[in-house]
């Protein structure tokens, strides 16, 4: 949590910073007046799965069974709902609100906690919001694009909505009589299990985005375009072919 202060103070401030525009010519561009902090980033990032995260997924993947590992994702997921609900009132989107209130009540009874996505069975779709998407409603600019340790791609904008999103979520608040720390080892639980299931699932797309000529470049178009299609809840007309095929980074949010 102290990690996550600090890197938003620290964005808050390179965004105060920046004056270095998008190119105009390029409506899926953003700002990287920081690119050389951010491309030691991304080595770092690349070296850290390299070493690290991957051979623990795979490791993962290799002991857990796919349907394991979807009972997994699918309780994950249904844990952010009241995460997204918030989201969807702060947006003033009631008919997607209602469909995330109806969700969860669904997944947490018929779907037996959330280990089974029993909504999508009813024709409910899922959806997800986060508050850096709230604030790009609200009009507030992203800012300059940041490459985080660990947390890859971002902008100040996002890297302050997800610290908001924590105190939106009520794991964050909750505590177990008898044992103090125990919300803190549930909160690294979920943390990890979430990056270890994401990482075996998007195996592929990570693999074709090293791939490409320039996958700082990729990467940072990737984010771009991506964040603007979920602002506007569906993927923008002039680039979404470009990218359908690609990683979708989101999910590494948690």
């Amino acid at each position: 949590m102290d990690f996550r202060i600090a890197a938003t103070a620290m964005a808050i401030t390179l965004g105060a910073c920046a004056s270095t525009p998008p190119n105009s010519a390029d409506p899926g561009s953003i700002a990287d007046p920081y690119e050389g902090f951010n491309r030691q980033m991304f080595a770092f990032n690349n070296g850290v799965d390299k070493y690290a995260i991957a051979p623990a997924a795979t490791v993962y993947k290799t002991v857990t069974p796919e349907f394991a590992r979807d009972r997994v994702g699918d309780f994950l997921r249904n844990l952010r709902s009241p995460v997204i609900f918030v989201n969807d009132v702060l947006q003033a989107e009631p008919s997607r609100a209602a469909d995330t209130f109806v969700r969860f009540t669904i997944n947490t009874t018929v779907g037996l906690a959330g280990l089974w996505d029993a909504a999508d069975h009813f024709g409910v779709e899922r959806h997800s919001e986060d508050f850096g998407q709230t604030l790009a409603v609200w009009g507030v600019d992203s800012g300059p694009y940041l490459v985080m340790p660990i947390m890859g791609p971002t902008t100040p904008r996002d890297l302050f909505g997800a610290g908001v999103d924590r105190v939106f979520d009520p794991l964050t608040w909750t505590e177990f009589d008898g044992d103090p720390d125990l919300d803190d080892k549930i909160a690294m639980g979920r943390g990890i299990l979430t990056g270890l299931n994401t990482r075996v699932v998007l195996d592929d797309q990570i693999q074709q985005l090293n791939a490409q000529p320039e996958p700082y470049v990729a990467l940072r178009r990737i984010y771009s375009s991506q964040r603007q299609a979920e602002i506007r809840n569906g993927r923008p007309e002039d680039e979404s072919e470009l990218y359908e095929d690609l990683p979708d980074f989101d999910e590494f949010e948690e």
